[in-house]
Protein backbone atom coordinates (compact mmCIF):
# COMPACT_ATOMS: atom_id res chain seq x y z
CA UNK A 1 0.00 0.00 0.00
CA UNK A 2 1.60 3.24 -0.64
CA UNK A 3 1.92 5.59 1.47
CA UNK A 4 4.26 7.79 0.29
CA UNK A 5 3.18 10.99 1.25
CA UNK A 6 3.81 9.75 5.19
CA UNK A 7 6.98 8.14 3.95
CA UNK A 8 8.67 10.92 2.91
CA UNK A 9 7.01 14.01 5.07
CA UNK A 10 8.17 11.72 8.11
CA UNK A 11 12.00 10.93 6.44
CA UNK A 12 12.09 14.76 5.95
CA UNK A 13 11.10 15.89 9.53
CA UNK A 14 13.91 12.97 10.84
CA UNK A 15 16.73 14.40 9.03
CA UNK A 16 15.99 17.78 10.27
CA UNK A 17 15.49 16.61 13.68
CA UNK A 18 18.69 14.93 13.18
CA UNK A 19 20.64 16.90 11.84
CA UNK A 20 19.49 19.74 15.03
CA UNK A 21 22.05 17.63 16.74
CA UNK A 22 24.63 20.01 15.11
CA UNK A 23 23.02 23.08 16.46
CA UNK A 24 24.77 24.26 19.74
CA UNK A 25 25.06 28.08 19.06
CA UNK A 26 21.34 28.81 18.85
CA UNK A 27 20.17 30.96 21.41
CA UNK A 28 17.67 28.89 24.17
CA UNK A 29 15.05 30.69 23.04
CA UNK A 30 15.25 29.93 19.45
CA UNK A 31 16.41 26.56 19.95
CA UNK A 32 12.65 26.27 21.87
CA UNK A 33 10.95 27.58 19.16
CA UNK A 34 12.43 25.39 16.81
CA UNK A 35 11.29 22.72 18.86
CA UNK A 36 8.03 23.72 19.56
CA UNK A 37 7.89 24.17 15.74
CA UNK A 38 8.84 20.91 14.91
CA UNK A 39 6.91 18.98 18.01
CA UNK A 40 3.52 20.79 16.35
CA UNK A 41 3.88 19.37 13.22
CA UNK A 42 4.85 15.81 14.64
CA UNK A 43 1.86 16.10 16.44
CA UNK A 44 -0.12 16.78 13.23
CA UNK A 45 1.09 13.79 11.74
CA UNK A 46 0.65 11.59 14.66
CA UNK A 47 -3.03 12.65 14.84
CA UNK A 48 -4.11 11.81 11.38
CA UNK A 49 -2.04 8.53 11.51
CA UNK A 50 -3.58 7.52 14.62
CA UNK A 51 -7.00 8.34 12.75
CA UNK A 52 -6.34 6.13 10.37
CA UNK A 53 -4.92 3.06 12.30
CA UNK A 54 -7.95 2.95 14.85
CA UNK A 55 -10.26 2.97 11.83
CA UNK A 56 -8.53 0.22 9.79
CA UNK A 57 -8.21 -1.63 13.26
CA UNK A 58 -12.16 -1.44 14.01
CA UNK A 59 -12.63 -2.75 10.45
CA UNK A 60 -10.29 -5.46 10.60
CA UNK A 61 -12.29 -6.46 14.45
CA UNK A 62 -15.33 -7.37 12.07
CA UNK A 63 -15.49 -10.70 11.83
CA UNK A 64 -18.83 -11.27 9.54
CA UNK A 65 -16.96 -11.55 6.20
CA UNK A 66 -20.29 -9.17 4.76
CA UNK A 67 -19.92 -6.70 7.37
CA UNK A 68 -15.90 -6.42 6.70
CA UNK A 69 -16.94 -5.71 3.07
CA UNK A 70 -19.50 -3.32 4.23
CA UNK A 71 -17.27 -1.56 6.31
CA UNK A 72 -14.71 -1.47 4.20
CA UNK A 73 -16.85 -0.08 1.45
CA UNK A 74 -17.87 2.89 3.85
CA UNK A 75 -14.26 3.97 3.47
CA UNK A 76 -15.18 5.35 -0.01
CA UNK A 77 -16.57 8.41 1.77
CA UNK A 78 -13.87 11.63 0.34
CA UNK A 79 -16.78 13.97 2.31
CA UNK A 80 -16.38 12.43 4.93
CA UNK A 81 -12.65 12.85 5.31
CA UNK A 82 -12.38 16.15 3.78
CA UNK A 83 -15.05 16.67 6.79
CA UNK A 84 -12.57 15.18 9.59
CA UNK A 85 -9.86 16.75 7.97
CA UNK A 86 -11.52 19.93 8.33
CA UNK A 87 -12.79 19.51 11.94
CA UNK A 88 -9.20 18.90 12.85
CA UNK A 89 -7.90 21.48 10.96
CA UNK A 90 -4.74 19.62 9.47
CA UNK A 91 -4.03 21.46 6.57
CA UNK A 92 -4.69 24.65 8.63
CA UNK A 93 -2.26 23.56 11.29
CA UNK A 94 0.48 22.08 8.49
CA UNK A 95 0.04 25.71 6.84
CA UNK A 96 0.95 27.02 10.11
CA UNK A 97 4.02 25.06 10.53
CA UNK A 98 4.78 25.70 6.96
CA UNK A 99 5.01 29.13 7.99
CA UNK A 100 7.12 28.65 10.89
CA UNK A 101 9.29 26.51 9.21
CA UNK A 102 10.43 29.31 6.69
CA UNK A 103 11.06 31.31 9.87
CA UNK A 104 13.74 28.78 10.89
CA UNK A 105 15.14 27.35 8.22
CA UNK A 106 17.38 30.59 8.03
CA UNK A 107 18.32 30.55 11.32
CA UNK A 108 19.48 27.25 11.21
CA UNK A 109 20.81 26.75 7.42
CA UNK A 110 24.66 26.84 8.54
CA UNK A 111 23.87 23.60 10.95
CA UNK A 112 21.94 21.22 8.94
CA UNK A 113 21.88 20.11 5.88
CA UNK A 114 20.54 22.87 3.45
CA UNK A 115 18.97 19.73 1.69
CA UNK A 116 16.70 18.33 4.23
CA UNK A 117 15.45 21.44 5.37
CA UNK A 118 13.99 21.96 1.93
CA UNK A 119 12.77 18.37 1.22
CA UNK A 120 10.99 19.03 4.56
CA UNK A 121 9.31 22.63 3.63
CA UNK A 122 8.69 21.32 0.00
CA UNK A 123 7.11 18.48 1.30
CA UNK A 124 4.68 20.48 3.46
CA UNK A 125 3.92 22.60 0.45
CA UNK A 126 3.25 19.66 -1.58
CA UNK A 127 0.97 18.42 0.76
CA UNK A 128 -0.88 22.06 0.55
CA UNK A 129 -1.03 22.24 -2.93
CA UNK A 130 -4.74 22.10 -2.74
CA UNK A 131 -7.36 22.01 0.15
CA UNK A 132 -7.98 19.01 1.51
CA UNK A 133 -4.75 17.09 0.22
CA UNK A 134 -4.69 14.76 3.27
CA UNK A 135 -8.63 14.25 3.00
CA UNK A 136 -7.61 13.46 -0.41
CA UNK A 137 -4.78 11.16 -0.17
CA UNK A 138 -6.94 9.01 2.64
CA UNK A 139 -9.51 9.22 0.17
CA UNK A 140 -7.73 7.91 -2.65
CA UNK A 141 -6.39 5.61 -0.19
CA UNK A 142 -9.58 4.00 0.85
CA UNK A 143 -11.08 3.94 -1.94
CA UNK A 144 -9.04 1.74 -3.60
CA UNK A 145 -9.79 -0.69 -0.45
CA UNK A 146 -13.44 0.20 -1.13
CA UNK A 147 -13.53 -0.98 -5.04
CA UNK A 148 -11.86 -4.24 -3.84
CA UNK A 149 -14.65 -4.86 -0.98
CA UNK A 150 -17.30 -4.50 -3.59
CA UNK A 151 -15.16 -6.72 -6.45
CA UNK A 152 -15.30 -9.02 -3.36
CA UNK A 153 -19.12 -8.95 -3.06
CA UNK A 154 -18.90 -10.92 -6.62
CA UNK A 155 -16.53 -13.31 -5.95
CA UNK A 156 -15.83 -14.41 -2.12
CA UNK A 157 -12.89 -15.75 -2.82
CA UNK A 158 -11.22 -12.47 -2.89
CA UNK A 159 -12.75 -11.47 0.68
CA UNK A 160 -9.40 -12.66 2.23
CA UNK A 161 -7.24 -10.74 0.03
CA UNK A 162 -9.40 -7.84 1.32
CA UNK A 163 -8.12 -8.24 4.79
CA UNK A 164 -5.42 -8.67 3.78
CA UNK A 165 -5.15 -5.49 2.26
CA UNK A 166 -6.31 -3.62 4.91
CA UNK A 167 -3.84 -5.17 7.43
CA UNK A 168 -0.83 -4.69 5.18
CA UNK A 169 -2.42 -0.63 5.08
CA UNK A 170 -3.18 -0.30 8.46
CA UNK A 171 0.74 -2.34 9.07
CA UNK A 172 2.43 -0.03 7.20
CA UNK A 173 0.72 3.20 8.75
CA UNK A 174 1.94 1.45 12.29
CA UNK A 175 5.53 1.08 10.71
CA UNK A 176 5.25 5.01 9.39
CA UNK A 177 3.53 6.65 13.57
CA UNK A 178 6.41 4.19 14.94
CA UNK A 179 9.32 6.08 12.83
CA UNK A 180 7.05 8.86 13.58
CA UNK A 181 7.91 8.64 17.48
CA UNK A 182 11.35 7.22 16.94
CA UNK A 183 12.30 10.82 15.63
CA UNK A 184 10.30 12.84 17.59
CA UNK A 185 12.08 11.19 20.54
CA UNK A 186 15.34 12.28 18.95
CA UNK A 187 13.88 16.01 18.62
CA UNK A 188 13.17 15.92 22.53
CA UNK A 189 16.52 14.57 23.37
CA UNK A 190 18.49 17.03 20.86
CA UNK A 191 16.87 20.30 20.81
Amino acid sequence: MDIKLFTDLIDALGKVTTGLKTVFNLPRSERDEIRNILADSYRLIDTTLNMLIIRLGDILLVENQNNLLDETMRLDNYEGWLKAEREFRLCMSLRTALRETESFIGKINDAVCIKDCNAMHLMMKEILATEGELATFISMQFNKLAYDALDALKDPQKIQSVRESLTAFREALIKEHLQLINNEIILVSVV
